[in-house]
């Protein structure tokens, strides 16, 4: 008796599953497509559920539970020139609305692309090669479309642009594309001219830029506004603080046409790892020893001075830089200065961590 109740039982899930397959199925295979706002079922067990949708819009996933899901447009997106992530511009919006898709419930186990269709003829006309589509996904504090060129795929046989090796799908999605003939990364040279200028666009988002040694900047800007960056060879000693030196022959000249401009910027400096090491005896990190100063724009003879120097942060290997987040003003002179070395272990500068042997020195004093 207790068999032929398990047995009911088993046969009575396997019809469900059987039911919601078919209806996955039946979404796909009928011609009837969801729409905005259109509840779409999941597949669990890993099975897939490769859904389009009335627009081209394609979710193609693998999910261990049964879920649904909601693909809402958004019709007042921001706006497409404001991309982190990738470097040059302008990025124009190839769609008037962007996507928000939303699950039943959070995902973070899933296998799962989203593939956008794209119009050859639009691309022609607004300017735009195939290989300089994307997919931008919304920053998570909604300044920015950012742009994952790993996780990029474009399929010119089908047209469509996709994100690919997602383990989540909650977010909104936009297509755009960049109008330029060069395309993956984007790169700025050093000096004046059209083509060395970066265009940064007022507004709430936020930009990017990176020139062609990793110097990059990520600016927000209340006005629009222009940047050029220049290279000038020597750096007098005399103009640095006392016990440092500076670890290139150069300095970095940044120059706006706004100099005083409401902005909220991060410089990323990149340095040179063998210069450093030519430098300063083995062991030592950079992290402890180096720091980006600054001076006037238009200074001959003033001293350098460390900028914002309570959140600098060196990024060591294999990124390089050094990060300044909250600056409110770009324009001036910028140096990386190379203090003396302290021993792995020892306090970093701008830190309250005492090494045991700093310890030790201060208990004998007392």
């Amino acid at each position: 008796m207790a068999f032929s109740s398990r047995l009911r039982g088993a046969l009575a899930v396997l019809l469900y599953l059987q039911f919601f397959f078919n209806l996955v199925l039946a979404q796909n295979e009928t011609g009837v497509l969801p729409g905005f706002g259109d509840t779409v079922q999941v597949l669990g067990a890993m099975e897939r559920t490769d859904q389009d949708f009335k627009d081209g819009l394609a979710l193609d996933l693998f999910s261990p539970k049964n879920r649904t899901l909601t693909v809402k447009q958004n019709t007042s997106p921001l706006s497409a020139k404001f991309i982190t992530g990738n470097s040059g511009e302008p990025f124009v919006a190839l769609s008037n609305y962007s996507y928000i898709v939303q699950m039943n419930e959070t995902a973070n186990d899933l296998i799962a692309k989203i593939e956008i269709p794209y119009d050859v003829t639009m691309l022609n006309k607004v300017g735009v090669q195939e290989a300089n589509t994307y997919v931008a996904t919304m920053s998570s504090d909604k300044k920015s479309w950012v742009i994952d060129d790993a996780t990029r795929n474009v399929h010119r046989s089908e047209n469509n642009t996709r994100i690919i090796k997602m383990t989540s799908l909650d977010g909104e999605y936009m297509l755009v594309g960049r109008q330029t003939v060069d395309t993956s990364n984007i790169f700025v040279q050093y000096g004046q001219g059209a083509t060395r200028t970066v265009n940064i666009t007022g507004g709430p988002g936020i930009q990017e830029a990176e020139f062609i040694d990793g110097f990059r900047f990520s600016v927000q800007t209340n006005m629009s506004m222009t940047m050029n960056v220049d290279i000038k060879n020597g750096v007098n000693p005399g103009t640095l603080p006392a016990n440092t030196q500076s670890l290139n022959s150069f300095m970095w000249i940044v120059n706006t046409s706004a100099p005083f401009n409401q902005i909220n910027a991060q410089m990323l400096v990149p340095f040179n790892r063998n210069m450093l090491v030519a430098m300063k005896p083995a062991g030592s990190s950079p992290s402890t020893m180096l720091t980006v100063a600054k001076r006037a724009l238009n200074a001959t003879s003033g001293q350098f001075l460390p900028v914002n120097p309570g959140v600098q942060q060196v990024r060591e290997l294999p990124e390089d830089r050094i990060s300044i987040p909250a600056m409110n003003q770009l324009d001036g002179q910028y140096v990386v200065l190379v203090t003396e070395p302290k021993p792995v272990g020892e306090t970093l500068p701008a830190s309250n961590i005492v090494s045991p042997k700093r310890r030790r020195r201060m208990e004998h004093a007392v």
